[in-house]
């Protein structure tokens, strides 16, 4: 309990007004954030009323470690109904021939890319209801010595048996991932005529109807026109998913397993590739 208490004084101590750096122009929470995105080439003119904004506030939540996992399969047994399913077919009826298209041009099942659009947005109907600019950065200051131990103080009181350590390199390793995802996002919304703080994902960032991070976006992505655009893009998802599973890969004739082991890349959960496959199985039925 002694051990608990610094640690709680210690947090205390590191959340004073007194910690803070002097540059009064930037948010205290995020200027370590900020320098390494100027340093890494991102405008400070563009940077400093973003993260200056109300809407960018750190939120707790996403700054916590948890010792649990939501990657079980009941979680997507509302993907296997039949009133899902019905209106995977609806969807796969209405964009057949895009569908047709893309199989052809990238050799993925038009059921598959089906499924994925369903079990992500439910066709656009839920593309996430966080921000993405707070949400990934406050990810990305996760490893910050005030987190750390506050997160280590809360785990403690819970499994006392777990190192300062592991907390540290999870958080470390969660926070990279975080700030490099931050910083594609940043990189793409800069020269779009939309308000970054008002463009919405998922609790880990990701976008538009099939749910890419940032660094997907960039590399996979395949739209005409804007990312405004792309987001609730029917067509541009299709091809997009089509585009992605390609390059990892997905071929014609694969095996379930090898099926699994690339739907991997897309969502890193069993019960997803589970779920996916038993989709786009129901989905190919006449019946």
């Amino acid at each position: 309990m002694k051990r608990l208490l610094l640690i709680l004084i210690l947090v205390m101590g590191f959340s004073s007004p007194g910690f803070a750096d002097d540059r009064k122009d930037l948010p205290p929470h995020y200027q370590a954030l900020l320098d390494r995105l100027i340093k890494d080439g991102l405008d400070k003119n563009f940077l400093h009323p973003l993260f200056l904004d109300p809407r960018a506030e750190p939120i707790p939540n996403r700054m916590a470690i948890s010792l649990l996992t939501r990657e079980i399969p009941e979680i997507y047994t509302k993907f296997l109904t039949f009133e899902s399913i019905l209106l995977a077919k609806n969807f796969l009826r209405q964009n057949l021939s895009i569908l047709k298209e893309m199989e052809g041009r990238f050799g993925v099942e038009k059921e598959v890319a089906v499924a994925i659009l369903l079990v992500e947005t439910r066709f656009g109907e839920n593309i996430g209801k966080h921000r993405v600019v707070p949400t990934l950065a406050s990810m990305a200051i996760m490893d910050s010595t005030e987190n750390l131990l506050r997160n280590y103080a809360i785990i403690w009181e819970m499994n006392p048996e777990i190192p300062f350590a592991w907390i540290e390199n999870l958080a470390s390793r969660r926070a990279n991932w975080a700030y490099k995802e931050l910083k594609h996002f940043l990189e793409i919304i800069r020269t779009e005529e939309i308000d970054p703080l008002e463009v919405y994902g998922s609790t880990a960032g990701a976008l538009g109807m099939p749910q890419f991070i940032p660094s997907s976006y960039m590399a996979y992505a395949l739209n005409k026109n804007s990312f405004k655009e792309w987001i609730y893009n029917p067509e541009a998802a299709i091809f997009s998913i089509g585009n992605y599973l390609k390059l990892h890969g997905w071929k014609k004739g694969l095996s379930i397993p090898q099926q699994k082991k690339l739907l991997w890349h897309y969502n890193r959960s069993e019960p997803y590739g589970e779920t996916i496959l038993q989709v786009a199985g129901k989905i190919r039925r006449k019946r």
